[in-house]
């Protein structure tokens, strides 16, 4: 019976540590969607602004630069008449937003991006909520809405 005893504590120990162990580590995709969110925040509101400052044309040149201030890239990003950058109704058309507005492939942690597309949640003429959704596969992700530019950050799916 403390054969048995011994047994049952030695497993319930050991799995205890293994859940501590599993639940302590940090979530390293939930990290980087959370970074890539707030960069396509800046690389959005940055093509806004550049489009008003060019005098709201059809195109405008995006240019990345590094962290030295050093430029590492250029897109070419198709605006919108209400001054955000344009998407087509397609789920094709969200990803090639991200790599505009990231300037990188879209992978996180080895993983390929998914982006969807979803219309508009009603049937009314009000498509603000009309958006874009990046994920990775199974865990967490970010809605970029279409006519607002504003970047929403979710958990997990």
């Amino acid at each position: 019976m403390i054969n048995l005893l011994v047994v049952v504590v030695f497993v319930a120990l050991m799995g205890a540590g293994i859940w501590y162990v599993y639940e302590s580590e940090p979530d390293i995709e939930a990290e980087m969607m959370q970074n890539y969110a707030q960069q396509f925040t800046s690389s959005a509101t940055n093509a806004h602004w550049q489009w008003q400052a060019q005098g709201r044309p059809e195109m405008i040149m995006l240019v990345h630069y590094n962290e030295e201030g050093k430029e590492v890239g250029r897109r070419p990003v198709r605006m919108a008449h209400f001054g955000w950058p344009k998407v087509e109704p397609s789920s094709a058309s969200c990803l090639q937003l991200w790599e505009q507005l990231l300037n990188i492939p879209s992978r996180v942690d080895g993983f390929r991006v998914l982006a969807d597309y979803y219309d508009s949640d009603s049937d009314e003429a009000d498509s603000l909520s009309t958006r874009c959704r990046y994920r990775v596969s199974t865990g967490p992700y970010f809605d970029y809405f279409i006519y607002t530019g504003e970047v929403q950050q979710s958990g997990n799916d």
